[in-house]
């Protein structure tokens, strides 16, 4: 299959657009996007969306396969037409692959955020009077853990699951070191992105809330208030955790 090079679409597209005559800007106009977008496109920093292929190539006056090839072409009255869809194809792969690159980055951004958070809050703790040993076993386990869960779906866990998911009724996923199973829930490539995203969302808020119903708990009532409430709040959390996994798996499963 033909692949796409991002960056030869990027120059072939400059060109044409400079023998036109017209700035970024312009372009821009005409497909109702940003000029940043436009320089991206140029740059070979992102793809175009599958549906301003078209209009784009009409505003250029070349047509969509000269387009994504990044060349002009002579006699495309002989171009086969297994090429074509290809160059198609490969340019969904692309937008889609650039997409996910930009949601990666964003949630990694969150998770590093969430971080300083959470450390923030447990060094507040220990100004508060709060020593090492007495959150050890809740606040510094909990966090820990929710971090390390969230640290990795973040990082490392596959956007996309195999193709045999979405053909087969699979409630287990195992990636690297984590696993989970959920009985009555089928994973698939159509719920499979949400749950991954609750899951993110959800270990992260336990990490920085956490601390604070802490912090809360330990100024009214003192550590002694904070040892009667802490099982119950982390099992409220964790429960909600598991209804919302639930709730958007079955939805689009």
């Amino acid at each position: 299959m033909y692949q796409i090079n991002a960056e030869k679409f990027g120059k072939f597209l400059r060109e044409i657009r400079t023998e036109k005559c017209m700035t970024q800007k312009e372009l821009a106009e005409k497909l109702f996007v940003s000029d940043k977008t436009v320089s991206k496109w140029e740059r070979g920093a992102s793809m175009p969306n599958v549906a301003l292929l078209i209009p784009l190539a009409d505003t250029l006056g070349i047509t969509v396969t000269e387009l994504l090839k990044g060349e002009k072409i002579d006699n495309e009255k002989y171009l086969d037409t297994n090429e074509v869809e290809n160059l198609v194809v490969s340019s969904l792969d692309l937008s889609m692959n650039h997409t996910i690159h930009q949601h990666k980055k964003n949630w990694i951004l969150a998770y590093l955020l969430c971080v300083f958070i959470t450390v923030t809050e447990i060094v507040l703790l220990l100004v508060s009077g709060l020593s090492m040993l007495e959150m050890r076993e809740t606040i510094l386990l909990v966090c820990g853990s929710m971090l390390v869960v969230s640290g990795w779906f973040c990082f490392f866990a596959k956007d996309l699951l195999p193709t045999y998911y979405d053909s087969n009724k699979i409630n287990y996923i195992a990636q690297g070191i984590f696993r989970i199973h959920m009985v009555g829930l089928s994973f698939n490539n159509g719920n499979w992105s949400y749950i991954s995203n609750t899951l993110k969302i959800s270990t992260m808020l336990i990490s920085v809330v956490y601390p604070l119903i802490c912090y809360g708990s330990f100024i009214l009532g003192g550590i002694a208030l904070w040892d009667e409430i802490k099982n119950i709040v982390l099992i409220i959390m964790l429960g909600f955790t598991m209804v919302a996994i639930y709730i958007v798996g079955k939805k689009y499963e």
